[in-house]
C-alpha cells in the first residue's frame, strides 16, 4: 500500500487555497503525544538540554552498541568506564561517572533520589514532584545530568580528555543556579533556589 492510498489527498477546490502546511499534514501521519512530553519540554527548560533529553528518551544517542547494531565495526564499550557496553541507560545510570553525579544529585536533594535501574525509573523519578522536590527541579536535573554526561562522553571519544566527575558536578550545579535565578520571577520557580541550595 502507498502513502497516498493511505492519506486523503485535498480536493481540486482545496487546492487553491491549500498551502504547505496542509500538504505536510497529509503527508506526515501525526504521532500520538507522549505523557513525558509536557514534562521534557516544559517552560523555562534549557532548550538544548531538553531536545538532547528528547532524543535520550526515544534512545536515539549514537551509542557505541547503537552504531554497532547499524553495521559499523566498533568497539561497544562505554567510552568513559570501558567495563561495560556502551547503551544509553549504562552511559546515562549505571557508569561510575554517571553514578558520582547522582550521588551528587542524592546529597544535594532532600528528597529521595533512587539508584536508577533503567531509564524509565529515572522517567518516572523525573516527572512526578513532592514538595522538597517538584518535577521542573527534577527535570531540570535530570536534563543537565543527561546532557552533561553525553558531553563527556563526546569529550573523551574525540579528544581522549575525562574531566573529573566533581568537576563536571560543578558546572551542572552552576547551570541549575542560573536557570533557576533567570526565571524567579516565575511562580513555578521562586522556591526552587532555596530548595537547591539547602
Amino acid at each position: 500500500m502507498q502513502w497516498f492510498e493511505i492519506a486523503p489527498l485535498p480536493s481540486v477546490s482545496d487546492r487553491r487555497t491549500c498551502n504547505g502546511s496542509k500538504w505536510f499534514e497529509v503527508l506526515r501521519q501525526r504521532a500520538p503525544i507522549q505523557d513525558i512530553a509536557k514534562h521534557i519540554w516544559y517552560s523555562g527548560a534549557t532548550p538544548k538540554h531538553a531536545f538532547h533529553m528528547w532524543i535520550t528518551n526515544l534512545n536515539r544517542l549514537p551509542t557505541r552498541c547503537r552504531l554497532a547494531l547499524w553495521g559499523m565495526q566498533v568497539d561497544t564499550s562505554c567510552c568513559i568506564c570501558s567495563f561495560h557496553p556502551e547503551t544509553r541507560d549504562h552511559l546515562m545510570l549505571s557508569c561510575p561517572y554517571a553514578m558520582v553525579l547522582w550521588s551528587e544529585v542524592r546529597r544535594r536533594c532532600r528528597d529521595v533520589v533512587p539508584v536508577f535501574n533503567d531509564w524509565s525509573e529515572l522517567m518516572q523519578w523525573s516527572s512526578s514532584s513532592s514538595a522538597p522536590a517538584p518535577s521542573n527541579l527534577r527535570m531540570l536535573v535530570a536534563q543537565a545530568i543527561v546532557y552533561y554526561i553525553w558531553q563527556q562522553r563526546n569529550n573523551m571519544l574525540h579528544n581522549q580528555i575525562l574531566v573529573p566527575p566533581l568537576v563536571t558536578f560543578n558546572g551542572i550545579n552552576r547551570h541549575i543556579i542560573n536557570c533557576i535565578y533567570a526565571a524567579r520571577k516565575r511562580k513555578k520557580f521562586c522556591s526552587l533556589m532555596a530548595l537547591w541550595l539547602i
